[in-house]
């Protein structure tokens, strides 16, 4: 069962901005499945964004990417703990993985009231996974980017996505194979009641998706409370979120302090 998102949100672009998101999209149409379906386990990186003028306050978010696995909640936790109760978005993009532990992620990400957003991190500089490396010294955060609504989330990772306190799929990402049913009954059980706990209408989702073929379109989504919006990743990574009064917890100051 596949839905493609759909939007009415469209943001401005410089050129450059344009340019690597034709670079990342042409990428992502000959690469994207592949390596999804063969990427680790998942980890969690804070990113800042690298936007211009929005220095020295500029919105930061977890990149979560891979495999959901047994460990996964933990990562994340660890994740949370450094970040001293700041309440960062997660922009997720992953091909599923172990149920128990999605449900799990997603019970720790609904407790700290945290948003979702299904996109990829293009990292500028230190790349995610590059060791010793010093390209953004100076520049307050160990990994810089750019968050885009390209990707996917599959199976197990929609339960991840159903968690947030915002859940966003915009134009360009893929949500598909929504788990609707366990190996056996217990299990079915228990995704009954998680969906309960994150307030999505199990019962209208299965009919949903038994009604339109598994294809029930991102208005549906939204309509059983899977999703709460099909606008851009933007929505909470863009620079422009900082400037409002109050700016949401997910935009930091950067001073020389954090050289220190």
């Amino acid at each position: 069962m596949r839905v493609l998102s759909s939007s009415t949100g469209v943001a401005k672009l410089d050129l450059r901005s344009v340019l690597a998101l034709i670079c990342l999209l042409a990428a992502s149409l000959l690469l994207e499945r592949p390596a999804m379906a063969a990427e680790e386990q998942m980890r969690f990186v804070v990113v800042r964004s690298n936007q211009d003028g929005c220095e020295p306050t500029c919105p930061e978010w977890i990149s979560a990417t891979g495999t959901i696995g047994p460990k996964t909640p933990a990562l994340l936790k660890a994740t949370l703990k450094t970040l001293a109760g700041r309440k960062l978005p997660l922009v997720l993009r992953s091909p599923g993985g172990d149920i128990a532990a999605a449900m799990a992620l997603g019970r720790l990400i609904r407790k700290n009231q945290l948003s979702v957003a299904v996109g990829t991190t293009m990292f500028f500089g230190c790349q995610r996974d590059e060791k010793n490396c010093t390209a953004n010294d100076g520049k307050g955060a160990d990994y810089i980017g750019k968050a885009v609504s390209l990707g996917a989330c599959s199976r197990a990772c929609t339960l991840v996505l159903a968690a947030g306190k915002r859940r966003i799929a915009g134009e360009g990402t893929l949500v598909e194979d929504i788990p609707t049913l366990g190996g056996n009954e217990r299990e079915t059980r228990k995704l009954v009641a998680y969906y309960g706990e994150m307030g999505v209408r199990y019962q209208s989702l299965v009919e949903r998706l038994r009604d339109t073929g598994g294809n029930p379109g991102h208005y549906d989504l939204s309509t059983v409370l899977l999703l709460t919006s099909t606008l851009p990743v933007g929505q909470l990574v863009d620079a422009v979120i900082c400037r409002g009064t109050p700016a949401p917890d997910n935009c930091r100051v950067f001073t020389t302090m954090d050289l220190e």
